[in-house]
């Protein structure tokens, strides 16, 4: 008798793997709302991918309101900005994915914070520092997310792991949609800028322990407003009727390609 295995092999077409990847990449900010991306031609030759299997790809973004496809000599595919009730709808079931994937930050980024400040290079450092500093200065929060998940990105790379870097890349796609619903708030910016710059001291300072801390201290606070954020949103009557009348006129689905969940854009403090 032939034991099956844990997992079987899955067949993913082509245009999934490129919707999989273009949403990371809007999910990651490296597209911001209201930016175009590339176009077919460049996408093409970007992913090694025929024209059929990008246009499958930018189809299945457009169908769940991650991009709006405009025609025309000025067109193109364009990062939308999702409505709240949207959002809410893409975590709608989510709760225990979402449970899971705090669970597994709390594991992964302070790890990835004490073994960066054994092994963090000067110019790491002053690269944290400069994104401190504009993290600081800059007043639109959708120009700030990005700057935020690369203060993340350069502690996960200093941490010399490359499956802890991939962790907490993975991780980012995944909290996503929790950071949508956080409104702008000025105090948890405060709050949060704050908790950036402890981390930075702790590592700059070579002690792993103090910086596991300091991360564990911020990863538990987004964890804490995410959280909240559901629960405030999840109770305002007003969504949850516009919602059910999304669902009623055939809104936009909560299907996706591969297993990343999430969504991308909107406002929020916290990461």
């Amino acid at each position: 008798m032939v034991k099956r295995l844990a997992q079987t092999p899955k067949s993913v077409r082509l245009g999934e793997q490129v919707a999989n990847l273009l949403l990371a990449a809007i999910r990651l900010h490296e597209y911001l709302p209201g930016q175009r991306l590339p176009s077919e031609r460049e996408l093409c030759l970007r992913l090694g991918v025929n024209r059929m299997a990008v246009r499958e790809g930018l189809r299945w973004l457009e169908h769940q309101q991650y991009i709006d496809i405009r025609r025309g000599r000025y067109g193109g595919a364009f990062v939308r900005t999702p409505a709240t009730e949207l959002t809410l709808e893409r975590l709608r079931g989510k709760a225990e994915q979402l449970r899971q994937l705090f669970e597994y930050r709390a594991a992964i980024e302070p790890l990835a914070a004490a073994l960066a400040a054994e092994r963090i290079t000067d110019l790491e450092i002053v690269r944290l520092r400069e994104l401190l500093e504009a993290e600081e200065h800059e007043e639109s929060r959708p120009r700030r997310r990005p700057l935020d998940v690369e203060f993340h990105e350069v502690i996960a790379a200093a941490a010399r792991n490359q499956f802890v870097f991939n962790a907490v890349r993975e991780i980012r796609i995944g909290l996503a949609s929790g950071l949508d619903l956080i409104q702008n708030s000025p105090e948890r910016r405060r709050e949060s800028i704050g908790e950036h710059v402890a981390i930075v001291r702790a590592i700059e300072t070579r002690s792993a322990s103090s910086a596991r801390e300091a991360m564990q201290r911020h990863v538990l606070a987004t964890e804490r407003t995410i959280r909240r954020a559901m629960i405030d949103f999840s109770a305002q009557p007003e969504l949850e009727g516009e919602t059910a009348e999304g669902e009623a006129t055939g809104g936009a689905g909560t299907s996706e390609p591969g297993v990343v969940i999430g969504a991308a854009g909107g406002e929020g403090d916290l990461a």
